[in-house]
């Protein structure tokens, strides 16, 4: 059965590319002119590559076009339902390997096109009656009177303070914006300028396309081939080229075998209504069977006057391939051909399946971020009405500085994007098609995306943007967009590394459930006992919580050894006098062993210094005899105790020594001499 327009095609519509309005089709579509105007590929799409698989023998496929009459099996044949069976599993991977390259053909395509966003322009910005016209006359018009009164206040302020030169600046900034806006929106002015610029950027793209694919391209053979004075034909080449590298070709070595990598030649007599004829299309065996296989869009507008219509065409076309390549071809070539050997197609599909994503990730990065500024553009126009009333305000002209840098910044990468793009479709183009084993064309085809990658980087850095003094994206687009933007070389990058990466989550991830298992046995079973043990040894962590309470109660227990040591000195002194200094705060380096923990759990220690109030001096025994004290001298630094003292004073009743001077801490309240 010959395949008619799937679902794929409606899922991702193509772009007339041939035609100057650019449209956007899904399915069947019809086509002027004669097929051989087209590739292959604005023919039928992705149908007819499917692995054809026939139960018939070559001695039976040689009798007629249908082959042998019912009863008429020949002896060494039997229906093998192994080889249907691989087959389909075949299929299948390759049907996924089909749909990601349509896919990524269809978003490059759309991303291409001058207004891709066409469809969301109506009603918004474009239209006598659209968003942008109605926030114009019934919010900006309204509320310029309001922030002119209010900006008049600002320059009052200003002007009595003296500060002619800011009031100056601010009546000239809010003149500039009341007239440029409103010039930018009138007349629907705004929608000239991002079409004139749009324009300026797909031309620009084009011709660089045209210019590097063209020349790349010259004698391409089918299913690309395409006459020299085709419209866009370097643009849709490079479609083509997608469609011949990573559907057509490994379709054609999993029906055809080693043959199918190169044209193969057809000699039949059968009519050809899919190119010119004589031409290489007509005479491609492996073009034929396609068509043998699909409806085209020429088909699919077509009346047949044979009974059953086209289907019935088509398979009479598939019959008669079937006869021709049995009476032409050898057995070896008839076997693979007629499914008879499954293996290589499961291979091939597994082969396209891995470069569909290698080539499809890249040109779809590259496509979404085009897209995606170009939607930053659109709302960048839909907010200039209220943007431009805020900043009329002198105090606010951060906020129109951000709006003109955004929307200059989205026209400049999007031009970036069609320049690496266009570099990566030329290198995909030319490493394709290279007589080289297919696991060194994914090598090779994996390299080329990793160096695009480093190039793309350079480009999202902004170093060919320009930059507005003062500007502020108070809104969040432009940073919302960047974040994006900034996300998508490593969403590429991480095909070469998704291995590495799969490993490291997988012991990462082990370790987390370990931990969580042993606190979760723990809690349920112990209530909680051994978490402390298990702290200290590492084997878990601590919560945020837990590290609070531990770094208060170190620094509490800093605290209190502090005092101590200070109630200690001034027993020792025996005076009423106050230290002559405050020992400064400082981050115990060993504590007591003696001094109880707060906490049962392991503690860190706190990294901050607060000042702490000098001791109150401790009133030591009178003496039988009063004893004057010795005038002050100059203190002399003396080592700190490495031990806190006993908190409570000992009771001794003999008499105090007479008081040594207390020495000087050289240390300021920093903890520097």
């Amino acid at each position: 059965m010959a395949d008619n327009p799937g679902a794929a095609e409606n899922i991702f519509p193509a772009v007339k590319q041939w035609d100057s309005k650019r449209e956007l089709v899904s399915g069947a579509t019809r086509l002027s002119g004669s097929p051989s105007d087209y590739t292959v590929y604005e023919l039928g799409a992705l149908r007819g590559l499917n692995w054809a698989a026939t139960q018939q023998s070559q001695n039976q496929a040689k009798q007629t076009d249908n082959g042998a009459a019912a009863g008429e099996a020949a002896d060494d044949d039997e229906c093998s339902i192994q080889n249907e069976i691989y087959n389909s599993i075949a299929q299948m991977v390759f049907d996924l390997s089909k749909f990601i390259t349509r896919g990524s053909i269809s978003i490059k395509e759309i991303s291409s096109n001058p207004s891709p966003l066409a469809a969301l322009y109506e009603g918004t910005v474009e239209g006598d009656n659209s968003v942008v016209d109605r926030l114009n006359d019934n919010v900006f018009k309204l509320a310029v009177p309001t922030m002119i009164l209010l900006t008049g206040l600002w320059v009052f302020g200003k002007w009595r303070k003296g500060d002619v030169r800011e009031v100056w600046a601010g009546v000239g900034w809010a003149a500039f914006v009341v007239i440029a806006v409103s010039a930018f929106l009138v007349d629907n002015n705004y929608t000239r300028v991002v079409e004139t610029a749009d324009s300026g950027i797909a031309q620009g793209n084009a011709a660089l396309t045209e210019a590097v694919l063209g020349g790349a391209v010259d004698d391409i053979e089918p299913p690309c081939d395409l006459a020299a004075n085709a419209p866009q034909r370097g643009m849709r080449i490079s479609s083509c080229a997608m469609y011949d590298t990573l559907a057509f070709r490994p379709w054609a070595i999993g029906q055809f075998g080693d043959p199918g990598k190169k044209r193969i030649e057809y000699t039949g007599t059968a009519a050809c209504d899919f190119g010119a004829a004589n031409g290489k299309r007509c005479t491609d065996l492996r073009v034929r069977q396609v068509m043998a296989q699909s409806i085209t869009n020429f088909d699919y507008y077509k009346k047949s006057d044979t009974d059953g219509g086209v289907m019935k065409d088509k398979e009479n076309q598939y019959g008669e391939l079937r006869n021709y390549i049995a009476r032409e071809h050898n057995s070896r070539f008839y076997e693979q051909w007629s499914g008879d050997k499954p293996g290589n197609r499961i291979t091939m599909g597994i082969y396209a399946l891995v470069a569909s994503m290698i080539v499809g990730i890249m040109v779809v990065v590259l496509s979404a971020l085009t897209l995606l500024w170009h939607s930053v553009t659109l709302i960048m126009i839909i907010l200039l009405p209220l943007v431009a009333i805020i900043s009329i305000h002198p105090t606010q002209q951060k906020l129109l500085r951000g709006w003109w840098q955004t929307f200059v910044h989205s026209f400049v990468l999007r031009a970036g994007f069609g320049v690496i793009l266009t570099i990566l479709l030329l290198f995909y183009q030319l490493i394709l098609p290279l007589p080289v084993p297919l696991g060194m064309q994914l090598l090779m085809l994996l390299l080329v995306t990793i160096s695009v990658i480093m190039l793309l980087k350079n480009l999202l850095s902004g170093k060919f943007s320009p930059q507005v003094a003062g500007a502020e994206d108070a809104l969040g687009v432009a940073d919302a967009a960047s974040k994006a933007t900034a996300m998508a070389p490593g969403l590429a990058a991480s095909t070469a590394r998704t291995s590495g990466r799969v490993a490291g989550t997988t012991v990462r991830a082990g370790g987390s459930v370990a931990r969580g298992t042993a606190w979760a046995v723990d809690q349920r079973l112990f209530k909680g006992k051994y978490r402390g043990k298990m702290q200290e040894k590492g084997w878990l962590g601590q919560s945020k919580r837990e590290q609070n309470q531990s770094a208060y109660w170190a620094k509490e227990d800093a605290r209190v050894a502090r005092a101590d040591r200070a109630a200690a000195r001034a027993a020792n002194n025996g005076d009423n006098t106050p230290s002559s200094q405050s020992e400064p705060d400082q981050e115990p380096e060993g504590q007591d062993p003696a001094s109880p923990r707060r906490s049962g759990r392991v503690s860190g220690s706190s990294g901050t210094r607060t000042p702490q109030p000098s001791p109150t001096p401790t009133p030591s025994p009178a003496p039988t005899t009063p004893t004057p004290s010795p005038a002050p001298t100059p203190a002399t630094p003396r080592p700190q105790p490495t031990t806190a003292s006993p908190r409570t004073t000992p009771a001794d009743p003999t008499p105090p020594l007479p008081p040594t001077p207390a020495p000087r801490d050289p240390r300021g309240p920093s903890g520097r001499v």
